[in-house]
C-alpha cells in the first residue's frame, strides 16, 4: 500500500503518485519510485505495514526450500519482511515489469545466492506451470485494466498457494484517476480526449467478494479461497502526522474510521488466499 512511510528524519525524498498512459502499467511511468522500495529493502526506511502482513499470512505455509515468487516485488521490499518471519533458507524470486526496479533489487541483494530478480509482466510470467511452491502478488491487481489475465496467470505458476493483497469489497468499481496539469490554459482539453476518455489515468479498481469468487471458481484445481479484509497494520504509521515536512508525499493514505483512506476512496484492502487441491 502507499502507507507505512518513513518515520521522522529517515529518508528524505518526496513520493510520486504514478500516473499512467492508457496503453502502459501503472508503476512504469514513475521509476523513481523504485527509490523508495530500495531504502525499504535495504533497511534505511521501515517496512511497509503490507510486508509485514503478508509474511504473517504465510505462516505455516513457508517452510524451508520453498521457492516464492513476489510478482510486482519493486525493489524486493517484502524479501525484507519475509526473512524476518521466516529464519530459514528458502528460494525467492522478483518479477517486476520496471526495468528500474529490477535493477535496485539486484544493486540490494546483489551477494544473494538465494535471490533473483526478472524483468516481466504479471500478464506474461517468464516460468513454467507450478514452478514456485507460493506466489504472492500485493498491491499491484488493482492498478491493472481488468484482474482476470493476472490472476490466470499467477495462478498458472501456483504450485501450492497464491497470496494477493489488492481491494475486494461488496460492490465492483472501474475506477481511473486521471491528473490535472499545475496549469490549466488553451482551448486544447487537458485531460480528456474527443472520445470522452481520459489521455492519461491511473487505474484504483476494487472488485466485489462475489465476483472474484466466481472468477476463481473457473480456475482448475482451487481447493480453497479465503478472503480477509486487511486489519494488520498500525495507524500510527499513516497519514500526515506521520511525515516530516520536507518529506511529505504529495499523495497519502490516511485512516477514518478504520478504513484506509486515498483522497475520496475508501479502501477495501484484502488478502486473497488461494489453495491448489494438489500440491504436485
Amino acid at each position: 500500500m502507499m502507507g507505512s512511510r518513513a518515520r521522522h528524519g529517515r529518508l528524505p525524498i518526496r513520493f510520486p503518485f504514478p500516473v499512467m498512459p492508457l496503453s502502459s502499467k501503472a508503476w512504469s511511468a514513475a521509476p523513481s519510485y523504485g527509490e523508495v522500495f530500495y531504502a525499504r529493502a535495504t533497511g534505511q526506511a521501515p517496512e511497509m505495514e503490507s510486508s509485514k502482513a503478508a509474511a504473517k499470512k504465510l505462516r505455516g505455509i513457508v517452510v524451508p526450500q520453498a521457492r516464492i515468487l513476489d510478482v510486482g516485488c519493486g525493489s524486493g521490499h517484502y524479501l525484507r519482511s519475509l526473512r524476518r518471519e521466516f529464519p530459514f533458507p528458502f528460494f525467492y524470486e522478483g518479477s517486476d515489469i520496471t526495468p528500474e526496479y529490477i535493477a535496485l533489487g539486484k544493486k540490494a541483494y546483489a551477494n544473494d545466492p538465494l535471490v533473483r530478480f526478472t524483468v516481466a509482466s504479471v500478464e506474461e510470467l517468464p516460468y513454467e506451470p507450478k514452478s514456485f511452491d507460493v506466489v504472492m502478488c500485493c498491491n499491484i491487481l488493482l492498478h491493472l485494466p481488468s484482474v482476470t489475465n493476472a490472476l490466470r496467470e499467477l495462478w498458472r505458476v501456483t504450485r501450492s498457494t497464491l497470496l494477493v493483497r489488492t481491494q475486494i469489497g461488496n460492490s465492483t468499481f472501474r475506477i481511473k484517476q486521471v491528473p490535472e496539469p499545475d496549469v490549466m490554459n488553451g482551448k486544447e482539453d487537458p485531460l480528456f480526449g474527443a472520445d470522452g476518455e481520459p489521455k492519461t489515468c491511473h487505474y484504483y479498481n476494487i472488485y466485489s467478494e462475489r465476483y472474484i469468487r466466481w472468477f476463481l471458481g473457473s480456475m482448475p484445481d482451487v481447493e480453497d479461497v479465503l478472503i480477509e479484509r486487511d486489519m494488520d497494520y498500525d495507524p500510527r504509521a499513516l497519514g500526515a502526522g506521520a511525515w516530516p515536512e520536507d518529506a511529505k508525499p504529495d499523495d497519502l493514505t490516511e485512516v477514518m474510521g478504520g478504513w484506509q483512506v486515498h483522497k475520496y476512496i475508501l479502501q477495501p484492502w484484502s488478502f486473497l488466499r488461494v489453495t491448489r487441491t494438489i500440491a504436485s
